[in-house]
């Protein structure tokens, strides 16, 4: 078998997150529901930022973080998304740079600003994201890297990109692209709102493209329209894919081919910020994968790579605590 380029090639929304520390009595005053992400504009941005004291700005994007850690952990990376030409979008690229992962679209011209995500925690560690896509919704067809999609081995996909029809074209694109290659595609739901956005199309999707499935419990059970757990993994087990359903505390449950797994969560006595925590367990997941693991391993290594970002405020993991991770032997 020739051995691809890349491991994993992600594609997603460039994202500077801005994180930091509110009380529950903050998001009442501005209506925000608490572990939901909002699409807010710039003037709601700026009203927000000038509200709050800032703990961390770090690079971000669902897919982004799951890319960054991927190289992290010693595979080998690429990620796909749109900057504007400002100071975050240099920033943006420089950090993933730095951390070994290839980069594939340049600046977007124009003025338009790179996105933004101001990531409001609470004191039970629950964040609510407000996010200003800003130009990283204007990814479009033409920004796709046919050649760095075919020398992957898997193509690593969000749902927040349908919320922009030329993303969603580009989103479809890399599919097709994907699939000629004989590449695997993974997709993540990204949030229970998006999924109710465009349900009948996730599940066009989910049944048609993609091989693995990444959800927390609340999106999965939005996809299906069923109210229990037992009724979602029913549903995976018949649309024929790996399906990984994340459930915090409670662990994930794995589905794939008429088989149930159920990974207990790695225990961590000092969570302080769930950021990203969905996003890691993917890299973990999609790490052993990758390394050709079983998909009880796949998910033990999630858990374990989740369970380090808790303990911190953004998404961010350090090099040293990623070797911990690598040491940690599955």
């Amino acid at each position: 078998m020739v051995t691809k380029k890349y491991k994993v090639l992600g594609i997603g929304n460039a994202i500077m997150d801005v994180v930091a520390n509110v009380e529950d009595n903050f998001l009442k005053k501005h209506n925000l529901r608490k572990g939901s992400m909002k699409i807010i504009d710039e003037s709601e941005v700026e009203k927000l930022h000038s509200c709050i004291r800032t703990v961390k700005e770090v690079s971000g994007g669902s897919v982004a973080n799951t890319i960054a850690t991927l190289s992290l952990l010693g595979d080998r990376a690429a990620f796909i998304g749109k900057v504007g030409n400002d100071d975050l979008g240099k920033s943006f690229k420089k950090d993933l740079k730095n951390l070994g992962v290839r980069y594939c679209v340049v600046n977007a011209g124009g003025d338009m600003r790179t996105a933004c995500c101001i990531v409001l925690t609470t004191p039970d560690a629950q964040r609510t994201m407000n996010t200003y896509l800003g130009v990283s919704g204007f990814l479009k067809p033409e920004d796709i890297n046919e050649i760095s999609i075919s020398q992957s081995e898997i193509l690593y996909l969000e749902g927040y990109l349908f919320d922009s029809g030329d993303a969603k074209e580009a989103f479809k694109k890399a599919i097709n692209i994907a699939v000629k290659a004989g590449s695997r595609v993974a997709l993540t739901l990204s949030d229970s709102f998006c999924v109710k956005r465009h349900r009948k199309e996730f599940l066009s999707i989910a049944k048609g493209y993609i091989d693995v499935l990444f959800a927390n419990e609340e999106e999965i059970l939005s996809l299906f329209g069923v109210k229990n757990i037992e009724d979602a993994v029913r549903e995976c087990s018949k649309v024929g894919n790996i399906s990984v359903i994340t459930r915090s505390e409670k662990g994930s449950v794995i589905v794939s081919e008429g088989k149930v797994n159920n990974v207990a969560a790695r225990k961590n006595d000092n969570v302080v910020d769930t950021t990203g925590a969905g996003d890691l367990y993917a890299a973990g997941f999609l790490h052993g994968l990758a390394g050709g693991m079983n998909l009880e391993t796949c998910g033990k290594m999630g858990s374990a790579v989740a369970s380090k970002v808790l303990s911190q405020f953004g998404a961010r993991l350090e090099s040293s605590v990623i070797e911990l991770v690598n040491k940690e032997g599955f």
